[in-house]
C-alpha cells in the first residue's frame, strides 16, 4: 500500500511539474507604455501547440486577434485588439487561462497572471 501511494505522489508532481507552461512577454522593454499599446507580443513555450492557442483565441475574435508564428524555441503570439477598451484587455485574461498559463515572464522576472496583467495589459 505504501509503496502505491508513493507512486501516484510521484505520479501527481511529475504531471504537474510537466503542466507548467512557459511564456515570456516580449514587448517588455524601456519605455513600454500599456496605455498606447493595443498590439501584444508573446513566446509561448513548445509545450503549448499552435493548435491550442488557435483553438483558444477562436472563443475570443470580438476582442482580440491572434496571430501565431512558429519560432525555434516555441510559437510568437501576437494577440491584436480589435477595439482599445477595458474589456477587451481583461478578456486576454481568459486565454490565458484556458491555456492553462500560471506565470508570465517579463523584463526578466517570473510573476503571477494576474500580477503581469495588472501591470502591462489592463487600463487602471
Amino acid at each position: 500500500m505504501k509503496k502505491v501511494l508513493s507512486l501516484i505522489a510521484v505520479v501527481m508532481i511529475t504531471a504537474m511539474g510537466f503542466g507548467q507552461t512557459s511564456v515570456k512577454f516580449t514587448d517588455a522593454k524601456a519605455g513600454y507604455d500599456k496605455t498606447a499599446t493595443t498590439s501584444f507580443n508573446f513566446l509561448f513555450g513548445p509545450e503549448i501547440q499552435k493548435d491550442e492557442i488557435d483553438n483558444s483565441a477562436a472563443y475570443y475574435e470580438s476582442y482580440f486577434s491572434v496571430s501565431v508564428n512558429p519560432a525555434e524555441n516555441g510559437n510568437n503570439v501576437t494577440i491584436t485588439l480589435v477595439e482599445d477598451n477595458d474589456m477587451s484587455r481583461r478578456v486576454i485574461l481568459r486565454l490565458f487561462v484556458s491555456l492553462e498559463v500560471n506565470n508570465i515572464e517579463a523584463e526578466g522576472q517570473k510573476m503571477d497572471k494576474n500580477d503581469f496583467m495588472t501591470k502591462y495589459i489592463w487600463l487602471d
